[in-house]
């Protein structure tokens, strides 16, 4: 049996949403896992919801899909203006 860390980024985060939605976001973070390393605001501050015992499963979950929800339109804003400025 072994330890197993997973190690999380902001990008992982977005994608696994857009293409899996909330659920497998939260997943991602605490099965399967012994420990978490994240790099960026958004997965630390996942963390810290999914972690705390002020929220209940359904504002855990409310609020990881508004802030997930609100850098996927932001992410997906940048890379339109990406384009056109490249182009």
């Amino acid at each position: 049996m072994g330890f197993h860390k997973r190690y999380i980024d902001d990008e992982q985060v977005i994608n696994i949403y857009r293409g899996q939605g909330t659920d497998r976001v939260i997943d991602w973070f605490i099965k399967g896992v012994d420990a978490l390393v994240t790099n960026g605001d958004l997965s630390m501050e996942i963390t810290d919801i999914l972690y705390t015992d002020k929220l209940t499963k359904e504002e855990q979950w409310n609020e990881i899909d508004r802030m997930v929800s609100i850098e996927s339109v932001k992410k997906l804003k940048n890379e339109k203006e990406k384009t056109v400025t490249s182009s």
